[in-house]
Parts: structure tokens; sequence; C-alpha cells
């Protein structure tokens, strides 16, 4: 859904040029007549912004501007950011910058940073206005207001099948000394502690330098506070502060280095030198490696200890690091960051132009698991990862008084007890401090109640390490730390013996403490050998929102519980660290990519994801269905499944996609629900395409909105040096069934084919995911695995309905995918309630997150309404309407620059204050749509800015709808049939008619459809009259 800062943050339309080159994203207001006033340079309060402007970036750039020939690098070479070309047209870039700042009067100094590889744009302090202006300046693309981001292994390689004399190291590259020769990966993270082992120099000198030298030009910035080294393992270092972030945070350091542990523990996992001794206290933790121990690294500082355990960073910091690390030549990018939402912002486009670079990108898919719909960094040019478990286990038995022994897991030779065992809820110092004593937080346990025993700690909202440090402190002996809800195990370093239960263990542990005089024993840890893999159940899982189903994400799993890798001393003393979290799996993923390139350094990034993905196993060691805690996961969690390296270098086929295809991907997106992920009105689609999210070229197949009936097409081409007859097998989803056309595929090295696959259902749940899996084999024993997962949505029915007239009818179908009763409902039609007000002059600059904050006395350029939405109301909406039109929505082209026109904004607060919604004027005025059900609101509407009107005046009209609310219907307003008998597949034909509407005016209603048990959609229906 909308963020709170939709206005602010460049919700707007598209253009064409950048439609046909480039990424599109979610774009700012555009343009003004070059020739129009230059705005003041503007007073008041500034936040730091970024802008992107609207012509290609370099590493997109595919001609256009006379006498400067592409720059955008053929298909598997690198930037060649030197050339006469690139010089010439990094001089246009720079020429058409000024002429913006310049256009709105925002001085030189204000721009913090300017970018141009990647990204074309800059960051700068600017007012509320000058941001507004900005946005409605032709030649700008987007204005985004700065958004935070946060961050979101001894046995891995044996585990993935990379170690030993048939493993991937020895087996491709002639063992781990050249595993990853010639591949240079970027790290955007929180740095790196150069003094680890893991990141010393390889040896000299190196078989790859002249591949290395030919490619790198980036550069090692030692930074000014505790300043790096670099050397032939670590190539490169930069640091970043355009936002200002880092002053928030004085105790990291302002250079590369990493004083939270993440960016070590992250870089260290992907290209780690090869057998380093890892231990944390007293604790032997193993010999450790990267997955690419010869690939190098290029370490990008975006993050900063933010002092409660996590890291911290802005997109204006990210986006920078992203243009350099693609400017630098890296090959492969490792983002273990989110900002836990899927609207399309700077990131997400600057990505989109590295991958069509040909830089590969591995991401974190979040840590929001297990929960649906939390997956993050869901973008088709990005391979989104989810964390997964290893076959090794450090286990710890929980023996109750009463004899009853609890498995859990934890680290450490040394076991205690018997002891008595409490809960740490009920021993706070604080009576009023049971919520905190509870988590185990600093100074909340008091002595008296704990010395001698061992206690039990909620896990959450403090690092787990921190709980024992807390135990320790009040003279507890043990802990025994508990999930109330499913989520991982895991088995970190404690400060006293530690078993780590989950939340059906718990039950018996809370009956058997409640009895009274409970006492219980922890064993010594012990390794041992389980079956795997499982989902860690803090891995974040689909369905994409963002997607609506469509494109399965995550798109693979890799190890991220209980990960043992370099880290930073700074905080804890310790060179090595166990961490877990999507964070720790992406980096595996970035350090398997890069063997893949070292081997074939011409495949796209696609290539390379769809290689991982058809040859990752859904199945455990031992045959079973992967499990997520105790029960089963499915493609949502996993994606294709974890990944098994040594089958991805000789994949059979692939599924490739490229930039083009990724356009018409948003351009489908645009059409079909942009407007909520800050892709709406995008221009251009007409000309390039559109796509369904389903059809794009992927190695999955998601279909999130299946009825009855509905086929894909993909397109796979041969990676073999052989020619191959590939057969197809299915394993249809239960409830469907699934055809493939054609069954066989011949296909010649370097040749491509299509196929469909049509699915049917035959009864498939409703509202229900299922899952299946298509597999091409051939005669060289090849098997190109796809995972095939199917919702029966129950519904598909126009999104909108129109209609013209006073009195008139349309006809409408819907299919549906249950059998029962469809209930169609009409609510309205209402013409609505409006009133006008004139508003005066530029708004303020205030910070719009409540409505307490509104200037007082109010401003000529805010208006301020109350709104009461009555009960019965269905979908209540209020637009804004001006009676001049909105700057960023004329064609200045054909203007001469002196037409009157306004940029507004629209926000919604409840009658606290809290903030509701928002949004900016567009193409039609402003609107939104309120929740259901009775509410007071207060209405805001302000006047951002005005062009060529003398007196800065301009009328707004003010309309709220409540269709439903008692005494608002106008006219009649019926469906027919109300009430039909439905079954799987079958299309409704529906008919809805109204009379006896006034002329000349806008009436909205609504269409609900039922289903008996509940409701299946709603549809705004609006007739002009």
């Amino acid at each position: 859904m909308p963020q709170p800062n939709t206005h602010r943050t460049g919700r707007a339309r598209y253009g064409v040029s950048m439609l046909a080159a480039v990424a599109l994203t979610a774009a700012g207001l555009t343009s003004l007549p070059a020739s129009a006033t230059a705005a003041p340079a503007g007073s008041g309060p500034t936040a730091r912004y970024l802008v992107q402007l609207a012509e290609e970036p370099l590493a997109t750039y595919t001609g256009g501007v006379p006498g400067i020939a592409a720059t955008k690098p053929a298909e598997g070479a690198k930037l060649n950011r030197t050339s006469g070309n690139a010089n010439a047209y990094r001089d246009h870039l720079r020429q058409q910058r000024k002429s913006v700042l310049d256009h709105v009067g925002v001085p030189a100094e204000r721009t913090r940073v300017t970018m141009e590889t990647a990204f074309n744009g800059f960051a700068a302090d600017l007012t509320g206005p000058q941001a507004a202006r900005l946005r409605a300046t032709n030649g700008v693309r987007a204005v985004y207001e700065s958004q935070k981001v946060h961050a979101a292994t001894s046995h891995t390689p044996d585990y993935l099948g990379l170690t030993g004399k048939g493993g991937v190291w020895n087996k491709e590259f002639g063992g781990d000394s050249h595993a990853g020769e010639g591949v240079i990966i970027g790290v955007i993270d929180s740095g790196y502690w150069p003094e680890s082992a893991s990141f010393a120099p390889l040896p000299s000198p190196r078989p790859d330098q002249a591949v290395i030298d030919a490619k790198w030009k980036g550069t090692c910035d030692v930074g000014v506070e505790a300043p790096v080294t670099c050397n032939n393992k670590v190539i490169g270092a930069r640091w970043y502060n355009d936002s200002g972030i880092a002053e928030a945070f004085p105790d990291d350091y302002s250079s590369p280095r990493d004083r939270n542990g993440h960016g070590t523990h992250t870089a260290s996992t992907a290209a780690g030198i090869h057998g380093v001794r890892a231990t944390s206290g007293t604790q032997d933790l193993g010999m450790i490696s990267g997955m690419a121990p010869a690939a190098r690294l290029a370490i990008y500082k975006a993050l900063y200890d933010n002092g409660a355990g996590g890291a911290t960073g802005t997109d204006i910091d990210i986006v920078h690091a992203i243009d350099d690390a693609v400017a630098d030549g890296v090959d492969v990018i490792n983002y273990s960051i989110g900002d836990d939402t899927e609207r399309f912002g700077a990131v997400d486009a600057t990505f989109f132009n590295a991958a069509a670079a040909g830089v590969f990108v591995a991401a974190a898919a979040g840590n929001s698991g297990p929960f649906a719909n939390t997956v993050d960094n869901s973008t088709p040019w990005l391979t989104t990862v989810a964390a997964s478990t290893t076959d090794r286990q450090n286990t710890r038995k929980l023996t109750l008084g009463d004899g009853t022994t609890i498995a859990g897991v934890g680290m450490g030779d040394t076991g205690v007890g018997p002891a008595r065992l409490v809960f740490a809820k009920d021993s706070a110092i604080n009576p009023d401090g049971a919520y905190g004593a509870g988590l185990c937080a600093d100074d909340t346990l008091d002595p008296a109640k704990v010395k001698g025993a061992i206690v039990l700690c909620l896990r959450g909202e403090i690092p787990r390490t921190d709980k024992s440090i807390e135990v320790a402190r009040a003279g507890g002996v043990g802990m025994v730390l508990y999930n109330d809800e499913l989520n991982s195990l895991n088995a970190d370093v404690q400060a006293v013996p530690t078993v780590h239960i989950n939340e059906v263990d718990l039950a018996t542990v809370t009956a058997y403490v409640a009895k009274g005089n409970a006492t219980a024993t922890i064993s010594p840890s012990k390794l041992e050998t389980v079956e795997a893999p499982a989902v860690a159940a803090f891995s974040s899982a689909g369905p994409s929102n963002l997607n609506a189903g469509e494109l399965l994400k995550p798109d693979i799993s890799a190890p991220g519980q209980d990960i043992v890798a370099a880290f930073s001393p700074s905080i804890g003393g310790n060179d090595f660290a166990l961490e877990s979290g999507t964070s720790m799996a992406a980096p595996h993923i970035a350090g398997i990519a890069a063997l893949l390139l070292a081997k074939h350094p011409g495949w796209s990034p696609a290539a390379v994801r769809s290689a991982l993905m058809t040859s990752a196993v859904d199945k455990t060691d031992k045959g079973n269905p992967i499990k997520i805690g105790t029960y089963d996961a499915t493609p949502l969690n996993y994606g294709a499944g974890q990944v098994e390296p040594g089958s991805a270098f000789d994949p059979g086929l692939v599924y490739d996609s490229n930039q083009q295809d990724w356009i018409q991907y948003l351009c489908g997106v645009s059409a079909d629900r942009g407007g909520d992920y800050g892709l709406g009105d995008l221009d251009g689609c007409d000309t390039i395409g559109a796509i369904d999210t389903a059809q794009l070229n992927y190695p999955s197949i998601s279909l999130g909105r299946m009825v009855g009936k509905q086929s894909v097409t993909r397109t796979v081409t041969n990676v073999s040096d052989k020619t191959s007859t590939y057969s197809s097998s299915v394993q249809a989803p239960p409830g469907y069934q699934v055809t493939v056309t054609p069954k066989k595929l011949q296909i010649r090295p370097g040749k491509s084919a299509r196929f469909t696959v049509e699915v049917t259902n035959t009864g498939g749940a409703f509202d229900t995911w299922a899952d299946g899996s298509l597999t091409w084999r051939d005669q060289f024993k090849h098997a190109v695995r796809s995972p095939l997962v199917v919702r029966n949505s129950g519904l598909v029915a126009p999104d909108a309905i129109t209609g013209k007239g006073t009195f008139g009818s349309v006809r409408i179908a819907a299919e549906v995918g249950y059998q029962g009763q469809l209930i169609s409902q009409l609510s309205g039609l209402t013409s609505g309630t409006s009133n006008v007000v004139t508003l005066k002059g530029d708004g303020p600059s205030w910070d719009w997150s409540t409505s307490n904050n509104l200037p007082v006395p109010l401003p000529a350029s805010i208006s301020r309404t109350t709104l009461h939405v009555p009960a019965g109301t269905r979908s209540p909406l209020v637009q804004v309407t001006s009676e001049r039109p909105t700057c960023s929505h004329i064609d200045w082209d054909d203007e001469e620059g002196v037409m009157e026109c306004t940029e507004f904004s629209l926000n919604v607060y409840d009658k606290y204050g809290k903030f509701v919604t928002a949004t900016a004027s567009g193409r039609d005025g402003a609107k939104v749509t309120l929740p259901e059900g009775a509410g007071d609101y207060i209405v805001v509407v302000e006047q951002e800015f005005t062009e060529n009107i003398t007196d800065g005046a301009n009328a707004y009209t003010v309309t709220s709808y409540l269709p439903g609310a008692p005494g608002t219907s106008t006219g009649r307003f019926t469906i027919d049939p109300k009430q039909r008998s439905v079954r799987p597949g079958a299309t409704a034909n529906l008919t809805v008619r109204w009379f006896g509407l006034a002329p000349g005016q806008r009436y909205l209603g609504v269409l609900e459809f039922r289903n008996g048990d509940g409701s299946l959609k709603t549809v705004p229906v609006t007739v002009q009259s």
C-alpha cells in the first residue's frame, strides 16, 4: 500500500524516452518550460532529497544525443567510463543537471553528491517548495525524500558441495585457490574489518591480474577515522554519508571500517579467504571460507551501527554506492539490506540499470517471516534469497526436574544444573517492569530472584546474546531462550549456558513451572547431523504484493541460520560470530554467482539466476518435503529450493530476460496495480507494450489469480555445447490439470525454443496456494526444474466499471473459481457533496506526519476541513479538482511557457490527527479512498506552488463521495442477476443499469461480489451523466 510520504516522494508519470532505454522509476512530475521564471532560492527548513533526472545514465544510454554514441555495454562486456563517448555524454549530463538547478534557483552548495553511472541525478538539501518545483521541472524524473533502510560459515562450503575431490572448487577450478578468479564482488553494507584473517592478501602473483586490471576502475578510500587498508583480496573500499545519517551515529567510523559487524560477516561469507580458523571467546567454531575464495572484494559502506545491534542507512547513500559499484567494474553485488516495503523507488531503479549493465545482484528476502506477503526486494532483476538451514546443528537438552527432556539448540562445552528454573517475567526488579524483564532487557532482573537460577527469557526486541549478559549480571547460572510463536532456533555463543526451545515445548515448560519448586538441567552442546534443509522461520515469505502473486518470490534459498563468518571486534571483541538472517543467505548466492561468472563470463544476470534456480533442490537430503518449524514449507517460503551449486554450471537450458522484458513487465504492473506501488501513470507503454506479470520469461511459474484456465509462455535457451532433445514432465498442483505444448523440444547449442503451459482448475481449493513443478529432461541427464504455484482466487472481475449518460447500462463478465453462489450487492449512486476553497501562495515546509503539526495560524495556501463518514458507507472517497491544470501534466513542448498552472496535495488524518493517507495532484486532480467503516477525518488541501498566476490564488473543489451512506443515493441503480449459482471456471454475465440521474454530474457507486461466506471483491462504479 502507499506509504505516508507518497506525495513527497515523487508519485507521478513516466516519460517515453526513459521507457525506451532505461528503468521506469517511481517517477517525478514532468516538465515546466525551460523559459519559465526561476524560483527564488527559498527559505525555511531543508531536508535531504534524492533527485533523479530524465535522461539515461551511462550504464543504459543507447544513443540519441546528437554526436554521442551509446555508452551501454554490449552483452557480456563491461561499461567503459573513460571512452570518448562516455566523457562526452557525462559532460552532456552535467549541463542538463546545471540547467535544472538553475531553473529552480537551487544554489550549487546545496548539492551534496552527483551520480551518472547507474543513476542520473543528485542529492541536495531542499526546502519543501524547492522540492515541489523540482518535481514539476522539465528534465526531472523523480524527487525522493530521503528514506531509511536497514541491514536485513564453517560448514556451508562442505554442505553445499563446494569442497572435496568431487566438489565444485576442484571440479570446475582445480581447487579453492582458483575458485572465483577474475570476478569482483561488491558488498554494499556496513563496511569491513580490514585486519580480519578472512581478508588477508591472496598469494602473488595472481593469475587473473590482467583480467582484474582491465575491468577494475575503483579506488581505496581509506577514510578519516580508523582508516582501512586494501590489498589484492579487498581491492577497493568506499564510504558514504551524502544523507548526513552518520551524524546520528557518532560512535561509528568515518571510514569504510565496520563497527557493526554485519558487513564484515556478509563480505567474508561471499568471498573470504579459504581455511581460516574461527573462534568466539573460548569457543572453537571451526575452519571457514567464503563461497568464492579467489574472487576479489570491493566494499561500499552505506550503513552505520545504530547502537541497538542493527545497522541503518538511507536510499541516498545506497543509490550512490550502487552507482559507484557499477562504475568501478564489479560483476556481482551483494545487497543484504531491506526497507520493508515493495513500493518502487530510487534503489529499485538503480538496481534495474545495474542489472541492465550486466551486474548480478543477490538481495536478502527479509526477516519478517514466516508470515505471508512479507518478502522484500522482489523486482525481477534481483535474485531474492530466502534463508535455510544446514545439516549440522549444535544441540542441547533441557531436562526438567520431573524427568521430562526437551531438545533444543545451543553452543558451549559446559552444562549447568540442576538449578532453580524461573521465568524472567516473574523476576523483575520493578513490579511494573515485567515486560522488559520477560525479555531479559538490561538492568531489569532482580538478583535476589535470579541468583543461582536458570532463567527463562522470551526471544525478541533485543539481541539474543544481550539477554544472557543480563542473566549473568543478575547472578543467573543458565538461560532458556524460548519462542512464543513460530520462529527459528539459534545456537548462539552466550554468556551463560543457554538452550533455545520452540513454542511447542514452551507449553510443557510453562505447565511444569506452574506446579512450583521447578528445577532444570542444561546439557553441554553436541554437534549433530540433522535432516536438511529446513526454511528458517524468520525468512520472509511470498506471495509478493507488488507482483500480485504472479511472480514467485523469493527466488531461491541458501544457508542463513547460525552462519559462522568474520566479524567486527569493535564492540564485543570477537573476530568471528554466528549470525542468522536472510542477510547471511544472500552472500552465499552472491559468492556462488561469482563462481558461475568465473566459468561463464558471458552469462547475463538472468541466465545466472536461472541456472541457480532450475538446479536447486526442493526436498531434504532424505527425500522429504522441506519444513518450516513443524510445518511443510512451500515455494512461497523457499522459491525454487535450496541452492545446489554443482548442478548450476551445466544447467542445460536457461530462462533469460533483459532490459526490454523488464520494461514491459513494469508497464503491465502500472496498468494493473501501479498506483499502489509508485508505478502509476506510466506514459509510453502503448508504444513499448506491456505483459502480464505471469508472462515474464522467468524460471518459475506463479498464477496468483487463477480461476478457470490460464496459459503462460516461456522461452528456453540451450547453453550447453550439444544439440539436445528435451521432454517435459509435470507434477501438477493438487486440484489442477497442466498441459505443456509442445511436450518435446529439440534445441541446438545457443538456440532458443518456446513452449506454452496451460493450467486448468479441476477443483483447486478456494483461496489456497497449491504447488507442483515442470521439469525438462534431455538425453544428457540435464533436469531443468521450475516450480509451479497456483492460487484459486475465487473471482476475476473488472477492477472498475465506468458508464455515461443520465441512464444506461454496462455488461460485465465475472469468472469464478468455486462452486456455490455469486452474490452482487450495490451501493450508491451518489454525486457527492462539494465545497470550493481558494488557496493563495506557496505551501510552507512543515512536518505533515500529523495534522497536529499544521502551521498556526493556518497560511492561505492550506485548507483544513472535517468529514464525517456514517455507518453503512462503502469505499468513501475524497476528490480535489483544480480550477487550473497541474503543471506536471502540461505538454510544455507545445506551450509558450506562460500557461497558468498549479501543484497541490491532499492529506487525510483521523480526528486525533493521525496520518491516514495522502496523494499528490495528477492529471485529474487528487483523490484518496478512505478506510471502510464509519469515521471522522481531517482533510487538508495544500497548494504547493503556482506558476504564471499573478496573485498566486487558485480555486479548488473538494468533493466527498459516500456511497451507501443514508440519504446520499440518487436515481435507480440495479444489477441483474443479483444472485446466481456458479461452478469453477464458469463465467457469469451481469448487467449494471442506472436511471434518473441529473445531467452533467459525476456519480460514484460500489459493486461488491460475495460468495455467501464473505466478500470476494469490491469494484468502484463511475457514471458521468
